[in-house]
């Protein structure tokens, strides 16, 4: 629904206050998801048991690092789409509806990103719920995948509406350009995020399916059949 207005101090005034509002909730959400990762964290050292063969996985090891890079840009890319929606719906001066439509769409995708990745981080990082069927490697295969054609579709979206968006000659025509840059830019960003987690889940389950059909031989039954 549109909130256009013909007051510009009132529509200044919503946006300073919405911008202070964005300024203060961002940085709290992250800090709010740092906390409770080292709460996790110090959870799991207490109670800790002995790492077993699935704990000591690289990909167990690893992945919250990546969740929590992915956690940070995505709340970045909740931030810049939402102020710029407010200056559409405000004042009413979009480049074209098309362009309205790939905003909302980033948005979206940022919103669903920073609250399942942030969910991963927690199930990895907890000494049970990392043996959750839902940190499996199809399960996130899935998750990659889907989270991929979102962002795929924003910037696929926003690169149609403002095809030119880069060119100089371009920004002088287009309100708000350096934000919509930068938008354009987290969105490429994670889509690169997100192809290096599409590689790395299909090497994960070659691995996987490479130990099932042809057993390790430095196991002892091997080694005596080989002696044998």
């Amino acid at each position: 629904m549109a909130l256009g207005t013909s007051d510009p101090d009132e529509a200044s005034n919503l946006t300073s206050g919405f911008t202070s509002i964005l300024a203060c909730m961002i940085p709290v959400l992250a800090l709010a998801y740092i906390g409770g990762v080292l709460w996790t964290l110090d959870y799991g050292n207490r109670r800790r048991t002995p790492l077993d063969k699935r704990s000591s996985l690289a990909s167990h090891r690893y992945a919250p690092i990546a969740y929590a890079f992915i956690v940070i840009t995505s709340l970045v890319a909740v931030a810049i789409p939402s102020w710029i929606l407010l200056q559409y719906s405000l004042n009413q001066n979009y480049p074209n509806p098309e362009a309205q439509i790939g905003m909302r769409l980033v948005l979206f995708a940022a919103c669903w990103t920073s609250v399942t990745a942030a969910t991963f981080t927690i199930l990895f990082v907890h000494p049970k719920w990392t043996k959750h069927p839902i940190c499996s490697i199809g399960a996130q295969s899935i998750w990659v995948l889907l989270t991929w054609t979102f962002w795929l579709a924003s910037a696929a979206v926003l690169n149609h509406a403002m095809p030119q968006l880069f060119e100089n000659d371009t920004c002088q025509h287009l309100v708000y350009c350096g934000h919509i840059r930068a938008i354009f830019a987290f969105s490429v960003l994670e889509l690169a995020v997100f192809t290096g987690g599409m590689a790395t889940m299909i090497w994960l389950a070659w691995c996987c399916a490479r130990d099932v059909w042809y057993p390790s031989s430095g196991s002892p039954s091997m080694r005596n059949q080989t002696a044998a």
